[in-house]
């Protein structure tokens, strides 16, 4: 049988592009995939914000009571709104942080709370009026006398995602810090280590 180059043309032309079945098929997949993607990935993002801020908090801890000893001074950590001195919290959310010499204006570290998460300290740090004081030590005393302090920095995010949404950055008086993960859908204000 002769097929003339005009049919030929005709059939080639069919077999190209998507059928409307296809097209559907492949929006629904693309559309299962985002909707289980998309709250994953939102929350890998809370997740890392979280664990980031809770390290950064604890490196400055560190900071702090390696300078201590170093220096063989007392060294200060406190909240701060304005990077150069401490202060109280305003609604007892933490904005940053400052390291600085103990009796100086020597600020040896700042640093910034992430706007979107929430940072609140447990009774005892709010009592010592949201400072702790390294000694030559190492131990973490109150900035005001020598009384022991162990206390804890929580640090939320209010979306409630990832769980656990919160991490507890507990420090106790002997120098010791450590992060621990909880879930805390309140945001609410830590206990004492």
């Amino acid at each position: 049988m002769f097929v003339s180059d005009d049919m030929s043309q005709r059939v080639s032309n069919r077999t190209r592009g998507f059928t409307l079945i296809e097209l559907m098929v492949t929006v629904a997949v693309l559309v299962i995939v985002l909707t289980v993607a998309v709250p994953s990935f939102t929350n890998l993002i809370n997740g890392n914000r979280l664990t980031s801020q809770a390290n950064e908090l604890l490196s400055a801890m560190t900071l702090a009571r390696s300078e201590a000893i170093r220096l063989n001074r007392n060294v200060i950590f406190c909240h701060s709104s304005d990077s150069s001195s401490c202060s109280e919290p305003a609604g007892g959310e933490w904005a940053g942080w400052i390291v600085r010499e103990q009796g100086s204006d020597t600020v040896l570290a700042t640093g910034l709370m992430n706007n979107q998460l929430v940072a609140r300290a447990s009774s005892a740090l709010a009592g010592s009026s949201f400072s702790m004081r390294y000694n030559a030590q190492g131990f973490i005393r109150h900035p005001n006398n020598n009384n022991l302090l162990s206390a804890t920095i929580r640090v939320c995010s209010p979306s409630g995602r990832p769980n656990p949404n919160a991490r507890d950055v507990q420090f106790i008086s002997g120098g010791r810090v450590s992060i621990t993960p909880i879930h805390d859908a309140n945001c609410g204000t830590p206990g004492n280590s």
